[in-house]
């Protein structure tokens, strides 16, 4: 026996190097085996050099490389993640900040995770689950998901978002790609948005890099406007839409579209969480009162600045008007 060992231990770099290479073989007839066996159509990226094109990230028609089917059965539902590309254009430039105004909790982090892991199958060699996946190299993807505290060290679920977050702006380069979801909601909603707001300008103009960034701050569209930011929400289909919240239907179809949506759908989520009916209309009644007194306090702002100004355009009338109607 000792003979074996000391056999064995003699030749050790030759059985490492056997092991390495069986490893490596493994990996690639796994890569093989989901290319070829995939539910759905597969593609192989098309990988372009950053020498040639800004930094974009191109999937259509993807997929979650781990889950097709979802939880009630149904097929997996593709959807098209388009950053920097000459699709998403803005009026000063292309979009390479996609901000996700979200109404679906836990869908954003579904898109984050298919769209980092896709990177990385892509970077790998492997074919991805899409119709078409095209992109430039990416040193890094910087993800800031989920939500949890350090009991132990004192910090609160609200510090350890900010230090995350504060890594990913001194360590993220034009070649990354950053997935943030929901930065901000653990303080009051000004400071979140305002925070929110110098975070993904920072990003799109600064350090124009990449970026997948959700908020449920829907305040932030206005703010975002004048960044290279492309507006994006989970779509979804209401039936009986009226002021009462208890009588609408609203079906989620997790599909990801182009443009901010109307609003945010909490009670509908109360509600299918079982909360009260009584408790609902008290806090439906008390965010009508939220939101006419913030419609008020802009037609003050706007008819403020109407009245500095020497001459009044008949865009600022337009938007005076509006803003009445909506009161």
């Amino acid at each position: 026996m000792r003979r074996l060992f000391y056999n064995f231990d003699k030749n050790y770099k030759d059985w490492q190097s056997a092991v390495e290479c069986i490893a490596v073989l493994d990996v690639l007839l796994c890569l093989a085996n989901y290319s070829r066996g995939g539910d759905g159509p597969m593609c192989r990226p098309v990988i372009l050099l950053p020498e040639d094109t800004p930094p974009f990230l191109e999937l259509k028609g993807s997929r979650h490389p781990c889950i097709t089917k979802t939880f009630f059965g149904d097929d997996f539902i593709p959807n098209d993640i388009l950053i920097g590309c000459e699709e998403e254009e803005q009026e000063n430039g292309k979009a390479i900040v996609c901000l996700l105004l979200d109404q679906i909790w836990g869908a954003s982090l579904r898109l984050y995770s298919q769209a980092g892991l896709l990177a990385v199958m892509a970077q790998m060699g492997c074919y991805v689950p899409a119709e078409v996946c095209r992109l430039t190299p990416i040193d890094r993807v910087f993800t800031r998901l989920g939500a949890s505290d350090r009991i132990m060290s004192g910090e609160s679920t609200f510090f350890v978002e900010l230090s995350e977050t504060a890594s990913i702006l001194m360590h993220a380069t034009a070649h990354s790609l950053v997935l943030v979801d929901e930065l901000g909601r653990g303080t009051a909603t000004f400071d979140g948005t305002a925070i929110a707001n110098a975070v993904v300008k920072e990003l799109a103009e600064t350090i124009k890099c990449r970026t997948l960034f959700s908020t449920h701050y829907h305040i932030s569209r206005r703010l975002f406007s004048k960044c290279c930011c492309a507006l994006g929400h989970m779509a979804c289909m209401v039936e009986n839409e009226c002021e009462d919240p208890s009588q609408e239907t609203i079906t989620f179809l997790y599909k990801f579209i182009k443009g901010a949506c109307p609003k945010s759908y909490g009670f509908n989520a109360a509600r299918l969480a079982n909360l009260p009916e009584e408790v609902i209309q008290k806090g439906h009644r008390k965010a009508r009162e939220f939101e006419k007194m913030n419609q008020s306090l802009r037609l003050f702002r706007e008819v403020c600045l109407a009245s500095e100004r020497s001459t009044v355009d008949a865009e600022a009338v337009h938007k005076l008007l509006t803003l009445i109607k909506e009161l």
